[in-house]
């Protein structure tokens, strides 16, 4: 392998069970950043080739040297087997000693054959590793032209970006404003981020495939069914300079290996109700419960108090009998390995709610779980609260600040914790004021809270938040909080997607200042968190 400046080029062969045949492959590591200031190799004096997957107790690595000048780095022979991980580190010295790790970047899982199939004698495979400056935010750029920084497709907010099985993340949706004007308009728009090599791929528009039918909508939510495709339900449209809000009743299925939608046509229940600004949640039965939001039943929008659900098995949506919860900006989550879907704060336009509720499949349907003496938030309640397991027993539930008024801006910046076995809720970590921030769990049970929209005053204008924050719980019920690399765009409305190799992909979003100014964003960045040698 030649080192440059730019990028790594290492060679060797996969070693195969059946026989002598050896497939011959190349990775390339991308050694640069399209942004100067997150340049990846700055200070590395070390790089570390780590090879894992299915079998491998103990990882194959190699040492060796960084510099300027070419040099050969060997890489162990990868033995036949699934899901082969290629890790590469930097080390600012030397890591069997006190060296530690600056840049991390990871293949793709990708499976080797016992059995070499024609189609790849003398073909190398190809895999593209993208190093990136760990605890640092690196705005995305492909493999092949790591010098140019990407781009959405659109500026786009109110979307969503939904992690595949492929890996690739799927980006859907959303909402814009029309050039030279105030008027929003929902998106059609749909791309995908490929890290394999880094780069953002051309996908189908939200449209009826068969009619070509073009269907836009802003803040639906996209949900990923047991067979690997991707549920669309309801969002929202615009109209005039006045953007009144027309919420959608049609959902969708988006097929990633087709790349086509499908509509949802089910043969017993009336049709969807339109809703937007809803939640979802799939179970361990593969049931999505769709719960909240706001919906336009009369002259003017209002919160959505019927709960729906879906079942992909028999294409088919109904009603949860008996159940009336009018919540927008309520927040859910499936817990219990997905035997129930918890629901936890929001409010019904002029009250806050502090009862979390708890829904169960059983009996070919979806009930509100009884309860003599249901579990509470704090008064007064919190709405627009970001959500995610806590702990190693994923048995908690952490709620992020949030908003304390049923209409108002006014965020929270305390955290509370919700026992899913016992039922207690006690108070989480401060997280800084803000509500609509975004959450995402890291590989290490980590939680990383970044963004939102926040105040500086009592009743002071609002603006978009740059800020972001690690919350890392320890083994003895301990928490340590620290602030991670501030956004060079405070947004809300925008979307954070852990990866497979455990970055956060975080696009789009708004960002508003003070003065009242909005801008929707075009820009993607990909968050590193630090990593352990």
């Amino acid at each position: 392998m030649r080192i440059m400046k730019n990028v790594l080029v290492l060679a060797a062969v996969l070693l195969l069970a059946c026989g002598p045949k050896e497939v011959p492959y190349q990775v390339t590591i991308v050694t640069s950043s399209c942004d100067a200031s997150a340049d990846p190799f700055t200070g590395v004096q070390f790089v570390q080739v780590r090879v894992s997957g299915a079998g491998l107790t103990t990882p194959l690595l190699v040492n060796s040297l960084a510099g300027a000048s070419p040099r050969e780095i060997k890489i162990p022979a990868i033995p036949a087997g699934q899901a082969r991980v290629v890790e590469v580190r930097g080390f600012d010295g030397d890591p069997t000693v006190s060296g530690r790790v600056i840049s991390f970047g990871s293949s793709l899982p990708f499976d080797v054959p016992d059995v070499v199939p024609d189609s790849l004698m003398g073909n190398p495979i190809a895999v593209s590793i993208i190093l990136r400056k760990v605890g640092a935010l690196t705005p995305l750029a492909a493999a092949s032209d790591p010098s140019h920084c990407l781009k959405l497709k659109v500026p786009r907010a109110g979307h969503t970006a939904t992690l595949l099985s492929n890996g690739k993340v799927f980006i859907a949706g959303g909402y814009n404003v029309k050039p030279n004007t105030a008027e929003k308009q929902a998106l059609i728009d749909t791309e995908l981020y490929n890290p394999a090599t880094g780069a953002l791929e051309a996908s189908k528009n939200i449209a009826l495939t068969s009619s070509n039918t073009l269907l836009p909508r802003a803040f639906h939510t996209a949900t990923v069914l047991q067979s690997g495709q991707v549920l669309l339900w309801g969002g929202e449209t615009y109209t005039g300079v006045n953007n009144i809000v027309s919420p959608v009743a049609i959902a969708l299925r988006y097929d990633p290996q087709a790349d086509s939608f499908g509509p949802i046509v089910s043969r017993t229940t009336p049709p969807t109700i339109p809703r937007s600004r809803h939640q979802a949640a799939i179970d361990a039965n593969g049931k999505v419960l769709i719960f909240g939001g706001i919906t336009r039943p009369a002259a003017s929008i209002q919160p959505a108090d019927k709960v729906e659900w879906y079942d992909d098995a028999i294409r088919e949506y109904k009603i949860v009998d008996g159940v009336s919860a009018p919540r927008m900006d309520a927040s859910i989550y499936p817990v219990k390995e997905g035997e129930f879907i918890a629901v936890a704060g929001g409010t019904d336009g002029t009250t806050m709610a502090t009862e979390i509720m708890y829904f169960k499949y059983s009996n070919s349907s979806f009930a509100k779980v009884n309860q003599a003496s249901p579990p509470r938030l704090a008064d007064p309640g919190r709405r627009a609260a970001g959500i995610v397991p806590y702990g190693a027993a994923d048995d908690q539930l952490l709620l992020l600040g949030g908003y304390t008024d049923p209409t108002a801006v006014k965020p929270v910046n305390t955290s509370e914790l919700l026992n899913t076995s016992t039922g207690v809720v006690s108070a989480g970590p401060a997280v800084g004021s803000r509500g609509d921030t975004c959450v995402a769990r890291l590989l290490d049970g980590s939680i990383v809270s970044i963004g939102g929209r926040t105040i500086d005053s009592a009743n002071g204008p609002t603006r978009s938040d740059a800020t972001t924050v690690i919350i890392k719980p320890n083994t003895t019920g301990g928490v340590a909080v620290s602030n991670g690399p501030e956004l060079k765009t405070g947004r809300y409305y925008h979307t954070c997607t852990t990866l497979q190799d455990g970055s956060v992909l975080i696009t789009g979003g708004v960002s508003e200042t003070t003065a009242g100014t909005q801008e929707v964003l075009q820009d993607a960045w990909i968050f590193q968190p630090p990593v352990s040698n």
